[in-house]
């Protein structure tokens, strides 16, 4: 508390009136300074009030406004993921809708019209449930996975292609591990297909430019960073690779080091495999690698141990496929590649890939084609995957004039591996097996046969199919079974798979005019494999039963009306049944959804709990205790008003009034 001194009666009247009215200006500003607080509700207004205090009211403020944004985005999150749901109800009861009127279609009970007019209903169904699926909430498409700003679903070539990316859309919700607030219409929808998967490991080879970090590495773990000890015949020598970026950098540095001990040593990639350092050092040398303490870069580049003239190889790096793996780098790739044929809902396109040089080119010109179909690599980055976006469409990757290029890449559609359980858009084939003679009960061989195929010359063979899995093994029990009935294979008959475009052909040397395939025992095998049929030619090619097709609700929905509109019962049947799986999606993802919703709105509770911890924290550091400052404030009042009053009696003193 300012005061005035009572030694001013022994100073000069100059500084004693210095000294006052500085003492009142204190007083003043004191005062001054309560008002503030007063008016303001805060004790501290500035950092110059508390420097200490205001450093921990700025970290709080910082907090504070943290906690709100993500309390803004919780929010927003629950919004969107309320509008999923809410959207996800609505396309389940178009389903139910759509599947009473595939069952009330199906029997004796509805005739041709009656399911035409019923296909102009599911058509409209399927109008609503494209609008669903580009439903937005606030600008953002919630079914566009990560690609938010654009509609998932567009129209092409009269189906409808899926344009959306990823998982979903990402924020910062304040968990540990965050999770998507948006879906991806081909989860939820079903809007891509799962073939063709890529048949074979294209195992590409390593070039100089390959980045290390397109290596998995002897380990299965990639390349590390590190320190490698480098011993030439007890010469020691550190190498320091954390700054290697490609398998270039790693081999010149090698050599450096080893060539200093050892001029004639050689360091390269094998040529032989492609996928390895080798090391070879001069007659009688030896070299000797390890990993300094703490680094594993040496055993992740597989050249841990010793190497001799006569062991020099390293360990298989297994590089990865990229889009910038050249093609000429793929195993069992002929470089420059052929022609492919792709077709897709109704639109066939021969690509020619020679001039293709990486992965990315191969890409660019499938995507190019505008058919919906793109390029994909998978999960494990071993092979190449080719997908159908486009619901309504079927697609079909088959080979052009006798070529390879789709069966090296290993995209073939219709292949001797393609399994008979992915024929006929996953229905199978029909195979009948098992079938007893009525009489005697016992197995009937005879009731198990599939087809006949009549030859030209008028030989019958009577093919039974019983364990076939695969093409192959159709295309083995076919050729087995014309060799039974005395035919010679391949001279005068053979099955095999179409050199151009896709199906099974069936090739007829014999003298006749005519050959046929017929069914036995009322078996579906022959119209589920295309065999079905004449032809007065040489040979008879099947359909192609292997296409692909997005397991999407829109393309069941589309396939439920074109079945309708042609009175095509048993089509009727199945894309009806496929329904069932789409109404189990739906009630995952809902699920799914719900329990996401059901968290951020826990999360959001505990935010609002921390939040209310932090202001309060706040408070108490920085708003004013309104009964203290009241009487802090009234004392300052009592303070300047009796300064005021001993600045004026000790002004009013002279020396004459010390001298009386």
């Amino acid at each position: 508390m300012s005061s005035i001194p009572s030694n001013l009666v022994r100073v000069p009247n100059s500084l004693a009136s210095s000294i006052m009215l500085n003492s009142l200006n204190r007083t003043n500003q004191s005062l001054l300074n309560m008002q503030v607080q007063l008016s303001s509700g805060k004790k501290i207004n500035r950092p110059s009030d508390n420097a200490a205090a205001a450093g921990n009211i700025s970290v709080l403020d910082d907090l504070i406004e943290r906690r709100e944004q993500r309390m803004r985005n919780q929010q927003h999150g629950e919004s969107v993921l309320n509008t999923i749901d809410a959207s996800l109800g609505e396309a389940t009861n178009i389903l139910l809708q759509a599947k009473e009127i595939g069952l009330s279609q199906v029997g004796a009970t509805s005739d041709k019209e009656t399911r035409k007019s019923m296909a102009v209903v599911i058509e409209s169904m399927v109008s609503e449930m494209v609008s669903i699926a580009n439903r937005k909430y606030q600008g953002v498409h919630v079914f566009g996975g990560n690609a938010t700003g654009s509609e998932p679903m567009v129209e092409m070539l009269g189906g409808w292609k899926y344009q959306g990316k990823g998982d979903g859309m990402f924020t910062d919700m304040g968990l540990p591990k965050p999770f998507p607030i948006t879906v991806g219409a081909d989860r939820a929808f079903g809007a891509k297909s799962v073939r063709v998967e890529g048949s074979r490991d294209l195992d590409p080879q390593m070039t100089g430019s390959t980045r290390l970090q397109d290596l998995n590495g002897a380990r299965g773990l990639g390349i590390s960073k590190g320190t490698i000890v480098v011993d030439v015949d007890g010469v020691n020598a550190d190498v320091d690779l954390s700054g290697a970026h490609d398998v270039d950098d790693v081999i010149n540095k090698l050599a450096e080091a080893i060539q200093a001990t050892d001029p004639g040593a050689v360091v390269q990639i094998d040529p032989a495999t492609g996928n390895r350092i080798e090391i070879i050092p001069s007659a009688g040398s030896t070299v000797t690698i390890s990993d300094l303490t703490a680094d594993t870069i040496a055993a992740d580049l597989g050249i841990t141990g010793s190497f001799t003239p006569g062991d020099t190889l390293g360990e298989d790096l297994d590089p990865k496929l990229t889009e910038l793996t050249p093609v000429s780098s793929l195993s069992g790739v002929t470089v420059p590649m052929g022609t492919i044929r792709l077709e897709n809902a109704g639109q066939v396109r021969d690509l020619d890939l020679s001039g293709a040089e990486t992965v990315r080119d191969i890409m660019n010109a499938v995507e190019g084609l505008g058919i919906g179909i793109s390029v994909e690599i998978n999960r494990d980055q071993d092979r190449l995957n080719f997908v159908n976006e486009l619901s309504g469409g079927a697609m079909s990757i088959s080979e052009v004039g006798g070529g390879v290029a789709a069966t090296e890449l290993g995209v073939r559609s219709l292949d001797t591996g393609t399994l008979l359980s992915d024929f006929n858009g996953g229905l199978g084939v029909s195979i009948e097996t098992g079938n007893t003679n009525p009489v005697t009960g016992q197995p009937d061989p005879d009731r198990d046969l599939d087809f006949r195929i009549t030859l030209k010359d008028g030989t019958e063979v009577d093919v039974d199919l019983a364990g076939a899995v695969t093409v192959q093994d159709v295309l083995d029990t076919i050729n087995n079974a014309a060799a039974g009935a005395g035919v010679a294979v391949p001279a005068d008959f053979a099955a095999a798979l179409a050199t151009d475009g896709n199906g099974i052909t069936l090739t007829d040397n014999t003298p006749g005019t005519t050959t046929s395939v017929t069914k036995l025992n009322n078996s579906g095998a022959a119209a589920d494999l295309g065999l079905l049929g004449s032809t007065d030619g040489a040979i008879l090619t099947s359909e192609d039963r292997a296409t692909v097709a997005v397991d999407s609700v829109i393309s069941h929905l589309m396939a439920l009306a074109g079945a309708l509109k042609s009175n095509d019962e048993k089509g009727i049947q199945i894309a009806t049944a496929k329904l069932d799986d789409d109404l189990e999606r739906f009630a995952l993802v809902r699920g799914e959804v719900g329990a996401r919703s059901r968290r951020l709105m826990d999360t959001r509770s505990r935010e609002e709990d921390l939040q209310l911890q932090d202001k309060s924290l706040k408070s108490q550091i920085q708003d004013l205790d309104y009964t203290e400052a009241a009487v802090e404030f009234t004392t300052l009042q009592q303070q300047l008003q009796a300064g005021f009053q001993s600045a004026s009696l000790v002004s009013g003193l002279s020396l004459l009034d010390f001298l009386r």
